[in-house]
């Protein structure tokens, strides 16, 4: 039987892209997306599926943390749930090698962002503004609480969305070749300042606030040479818009009444009792943790929840949560990823002094600040096994390592 082989990378760049984008619609759609994508993907080349065990450094210790979360999964309380949840989130791991891939070898990745996805992405950022403004949508989507959600409806990612896909938008307008460096600069500061503008209108609190250092952070390597004025004027230009449209939700909302009765808890009892019930269910099963996805089951039980708090969904920490539900073997696998890629800037930005030009290394520190800024330990953050969290995460380091490999011109 003879194979079909595309020999293009365009479909393979369309369905890895809209993977993503497809979020707006729902997480079915955008799983389907990902799963065409390492369709395309083997479909693309014949020999496309040596890459799946012909990994560099990095790959062979995600493919360890997959693996590990995969077996592991077989022999916990509920190994059935966990090995399934395990499973399926093994193809991010296709996901991310496919689209490093094609990162690497389409060579105009960032041409095809730029003319079909920017565009929906400025579109984004434009309906949260137009309902934060008139309380509801382009498309008639009423704004129904102090959160404006966008095309997203009662799902409360907006704010998560236009972070996450921001490097890649800033990206494809930095390596953009038919316009003038005036003119990119102009469009780099715009797209910079809707994000946060949409970010804040948003309502969440953590990507806010780690979103104007990851802004202030990349104005200082995009916009260097004017890096002190520029800074001056955008910290005076998100003052200006936060005083004219000041936030309750933002500023005002660390604490709650309880529904029952009138007592008043804050936001740090609430993340204090899921991380104690993520540690209580580490302490019991230290080695291997409890499994993938465990978090929501285990905290119904009276041994592991912690107060009032104490049971949710996921812990709402990227660090707690691998510890809990992966042990401690599982956690080093995690921090190891985490420290690769920290070890990763510091070179990338001590190569980047000696040559502050190279739009290459400059793209790499845009998206790889973003990542890192990501799994800061201290922040609440959404579930890591997420359909939402893992395209996101995937899709970024994905684009970061094919670039890295990438040769431009």
């Amino acid at each position: 039987m003879k194979i079909i082989v595309l020999k293009n990378y365009n479909l393979l760049t369309l369905f890895s892209i809209l993977a993503p984008f497809a979020i707006i619609v729902g997480s079915a759609v955008a799983n389907f997306f990902l799963l065409l994508t390492i369709i395309t993907f083997l479909f693309t080349d014949d020999k496309n599926y040596k890459y799946f065990y012909k990994i560099d450094k990095f790959s062979k210790i995600l493919a360890l943390f997959f693996i590990y979360i995969l077996v592991t999964s077989f022999f916990v309380e509920n190994n059935f749930y966990s090995s399934k949840k395990a499973f399926f989130y093994l193809k991010f791991f296709f996901f991310f090698i496919a689209l490093k891939i094609c990162v690497e070898k389409k060579i105009n990745f960032f041409d095809i962002f730029l003319k079909f996805f920017l565009p929906i992405f400025l579109i984004v950022l434009l309906d949260g503004l137009i309902q934060a403004a008139f309380q509801v949508n382009s498309v008639g989507i009423i704004q129904v609480s102090s959160r404006v959600s966008g095309f997203f409806g009662d799902e409360w990612i907006l704010g998560a969305f236009v972070y996450h896909l921001s490097p890649v938008a800033l990206l494809s307008v930095l390596f953009y070749k038919n316009i003038s460096n005036l003119f990119k600069n102009i469009f780099l500061f715009i797209i910079i300042c809707l994000s946060i503008l949409t970010i804040y209108v948003s309502g969440e609190r953590t990507i806010f606030f780690i979103s104007i250092i990851y802004f202030i952070s990349i104005a200082s390597f995009i916009f260097f040479i004017k890096k002190k004025i520029f800074i001056f004027y955008f910290i005076l230009f998100i003052i200006f818009f936060i005083s004219l449209f000041p936030s309750d939700r933002m500023f005002k909302s660390f604490d709650f009444k309880g529904e029952k009765n009138l007592k008043t808890y804050s936001t740090y009892s609430v993340y204090k009792d899921l991380y104690s019930t993520a540690y209580k269910m580490f302490l019991d099963k230290k080695l291997f943790g409890t499994g993938v996805q465990s978090f929501r089951i285990n905290c119904l039980d009276k041994k592991f929840n912690t107060n009032k708090f104490g049971c949710s969904t996921h812990p709402h920490n990227y660090y707690f949560q691998v510890l809990g539900e992966n042990g401690i073997i599982g956690f080093l696998i995690f921090l190891s990823i985490i420290i690769f890629l920290l070890k990763d800037f510091v070179f990338l930005f001590l190569k980047w002094l000696k040559n502050k030009k190279n739009y290459k290394d400059l793209g790499l520190i845009i998206i790889l600040i973003n990542i890192i800024i990501s799994f800061t330990p201290i922040v609440p953050t959404g579930n890591i096994y997420s359909s939402v969290t893992g395209l996101f995460i995937f899709f970024k380091l994905a684009i970061y390592f094919g670039l890295k490999l990438k040769k431009l011109d």
